[in-house]
């Protein structure tokens, strides 16, 4: 369980990770070439790292979910224990809490819903800078050519 939070941390962490937005409208605001061109120039690859960071954790937490259902359903269809004799103590039965585990997976799922949404959110609002930017500065610098 401690592999699932540090890569939790990982994917927190780098939902955050990326361009400042405020520093990148300021950019556009000037039309700063130099700093446009460098802030679009690394957007792919941190595009592609986050998608694979975001895949593999849902694709491990989708695996985790079957694990559970298929050990709840085994757990639900064992027989149930032969009891005791008369004197003598009961079996003690291994305490497996199912709903904490679940609790644990959705916790987790929502963590990973919550990165992908900044994700998303970060992208859009970059991809809408980049549109203003080429659209304004541009426009701008086609003007200043003729």
């Amino acid at each position: 369980m401690s592999l699932a939070l540090l890569i939790l941390a990982q994917l927190a962490a780098g939902s955050t990770d990326g361009p400042d937005l405020v520093e990148v409208d300021r950019a556009v605001a000037k039309c700063d070439t130099g700093a446009m061109t460098k802030i679009f120039g690394k957007e792919p690859e941190r595009r592609r790292a986050t998608m694979i960071s975001i895949f593999t954790e849902q694709q491990a937490i989708a695996a985790e979910r079957r694990m559970l259902a298929q050990r709840r359903y085994e757990a639900m269809s064992k027989p149930a224990a032969a009891t005791p004799e008369a004197g003598a103590a009961p079996a003690p039965a291994p305490a497996v809490n199912f709903e904490l585990e679940k609790q644990a997976l959705a916790d987790r799922q929502q963590t990973l819903d919550d990165a992908r949404m900044l994700a998303e959110m970060r992208d859009r609002a970059l991809d809408t800078m980049r549109q203003q930017y080429l659209t304004t500065c541009n426009a701008g610098l086609a003007r200043a050519g003729k």
